[in-house]
């Protein structure tokens, strides 16, 4: 009797330990299916701000060159040599001088993968910790605003459209351009350029730092 008390209590044992090894095999397995969920979505994000990035680049590039044209041959600049410089390096499809002149453009970043790895603590779990700063870094590059449009500057060259066009009582900003361009726009376009300028060595800088990250997930993975 003692003997088959026993056989029940071990059988009881094994089957309660065998239920938890089950069960630890069952989180195991998803949890590890969730981390290869996570780290191929994280992969998509960051090409999709890669490519972001180099379309921000190569409007920055067209903008600093329409700027360059218009500043550089101001006492003789017209509306229609402002469009014509744009046509050349053309960012803008709305072709209204008020906005090929104050449109300020930024990187519109996806960090929703990146805030679940932060937020989960699952960063900790990356087995390089060079990636792992590396990651870090990507965020603070998605989060901040360095790289983001700049409506102050936007908004100044704007309202410098508005003030004249009520003073001439004309919505014709083609006209209001050729006949009160002043001091003070040049300033304010001036002011966009070197905002722009700044914005692509930015770019410049991480779009390179990303392409560095993407190859290295690709080649070893994260976890």
């Amino acid at each position: 009797m003692k003997k088959e008390y026993l056989f029940n209590a071990l059988a009881i044992f094994i089957s309660i330990v065998g239920s938890f090894g089950v069960e630890r095999l069952i989180e195991y397995r998803k949890e590890q299916n969730e981390i290869k969920i996570l780290e191929t979505n994280l992969l998509h994000e960051l090409e999709q701000n890669f490519y972001s990035l180099l379309s921000l680049r190569g409007t920055l590039n067209s903008v600093i060159e329409v700027s360059d044209s218009v500043t550089a041959s101001w006492n003789n600049i017209s509306s229609i040599k402002v469009k014509m410089f744009h046509s050349e390096n053309l960012y803008d499809v709305n072709e209204r001088i008020e906005y090929i002149l104050s449109n300020s453009y930024g990187l519109t970043p996806k960090n929703m993968y990146l805030n679940s790895l932060i937020n989960s603590g699952l960063i900790l779990k990356i087995k390089s910790s060079a990636v792992r700063n590396q990651i870090e870094s990507v965020n603070l590059l998605v989060s901040g605003d360095y790289l983001q449009s700049n409506e102050v500057i936007e908004n100044n060259i704007k309202d410098w459209f508005i003030k004249y066009s009520k003073k001439e009582e004309s919505l014709n900003n083609d006209l209001i351009f050729n006949k009160y361009k002043d001091f003070e726009l040049y300033q304010f376009l001036t002011l966009r350029r070197r905002n722009e300028v700044y914005k692509l060595s930015g770019v410049n800088r991480n779009f390179k730092f990303l392409e560095e990250i993407i190859n290295e997930i690709k080649s070893n993975g994260l976890f």
